[in-house]
C-alpha cells in the first residue's frame, strides 16, 4: 500500500468533497458495454480513484471490484459507492494483483498506465489474472494534445500533482498492448470535457480566491449540440491523433 508521502495519497488525501472531482472519460464505460456482454462479468478496475466506474458496473448487475494502492482513494471509494463496501473495494500492488489467474471476464484502468515506467510488467499482470478471450480496456493520454505540454512543464519544474507519467500515440498503445499477448478489438478517442481552456481558467482563479464551478453552465440545446459534435469528431480513426484521451480495446486469446 502508498505511504501518505506518496504523491498519489496526498491527491486523493485532498478531494473531500466528491462533487468537485472530475468523473472519468465516459468513453472508458461505453467502450466496455459494448463489449463486455450480459452481465454478470467479473470485472476488476485497477488503479479505481474514487471506484465511481466499477460502481456504475455493479449497478448494471456486474460483479465489479475496485482496487487500489492508496488507502485515501479506497476511502473515497467507500464514501462514493457504500453498495461496494466489504465486497467490492482490495488495495493492492497493480503488478502483484491478488487474485488468482484466470479469475475477471475484464479487467480497465483510466489514467494509469501512463504512470508506470514498466508498462510491460503491468500490462503482463493484466494478462495473467484475465480469462481467456477476456476483455482489457486501457485508457491513457494521448501525446500529440495541449495537454501533454503543459504537463511536461510542470514535471520539470516539479509541479506536476503525479509526480511522473509519460503519454502514448494510438498506434504506440496498440503495439503495447499487441505485445503484451492481446489481441485487438477496438479503440476510441475522446476530448476533455469541460475544455482545456476551461480547467486552466479554473484552476487560476483558486489562485485569486475564486471559486468557478466545476463545468460550466451551458443551456440544455447547447450541451446536447456538443456531445452530437463529440460523437461526429471523434469516429474517425484520424481523431485518436488529436483526442485528449485514448483507449484500446483487446481481447486475451482464447
Amino acid at each position: 500500500m502508498r505511504s501518505a508521502t506518496d504523491p498519489w495519497s496526498r491527491f486523493w488525501s485532498g478531494k473531500r468533497d466528491l462533487d468537485r472531482v472530475y468523473p472519468s472519460s465516459p468513453a472508458v464505460i461505453e467502450a466496455l458495454i459494448r463489449h463486455l456482454g450480459p452481465a454478470p462479468a467479473r470485472v476488476l478496475e485497477i488503479g479505481s480513484g474514487t471506484g465511481r466506474d466499477t460502481a456504475a458496473l455493479a449497478a448494471l448487475g456486474h460483479r465489479a471490484l475496485a482496487l487500489d494502492a492508496s488507502l485515501e482513494a479506497l476511502g473515497l471509494t467507500a464514501r462514493a459507492a457504500p453498495s461496494l463496501v466489504g465486497r467490492g473495494i482490495v488495495g493492492g500492488d497493480a503488478f502483484h494483483l491478488p487474485f488468482r489467474d484466470a479469475t475477471f471476464d475484464a479487467v480497465f484502468h483510466q489514467g494509469v498506465l501512463e504512470h508506470f515506467g514498466n508498462p510491460r510488467g503491468f500490462l503482463a499482470e493484466n494478462l495473467r489474472v484475465t480469462v481467456p478471450g477476456g476483455l482489457l480496456v486501457v485508457d491513457v493520454p494521448q501525446r500529440w494534445h495541449p495537454w501533454t505540454a503543459i504537463k511536461r512543464a510542470a514535471i520539470r519544474v516539479d509541479r506536476w500533482f503525479a509526480g511522473w507519467e509519460t503519454e502514448y500515440s494510438i498506434n504506440e498503445l496498440e503495439d503495447l498492448v499487441e505485445d503484451a499477448g492481446y489481441v485487438l478489438a477496438d479503440s476510441y478517442g475522446d476530448t476533455m470535457v469541460p475544455s482545456l481552456a476551461y480547467r486552466l481558467a479554473r484552476e487560476g482563479a483558486k489562485r485569486v480566491s475564486l471559486d468557478l464551478p466545476l463545468r460550466p453552465r451551458a443551456p440544455r440545446a447547447l450541451r446536447e449540440t456538443r456531445e452530437r459534435f463529440r460523437g461526429l469528431l471523434l469516429r474517425p480513426r484520424a481523431a485518436r491523433w488529436v483526442a485528449h484521451t485514448i483507449g484500446v480495446v483487446a481481447r486475451r486469446p482464447a
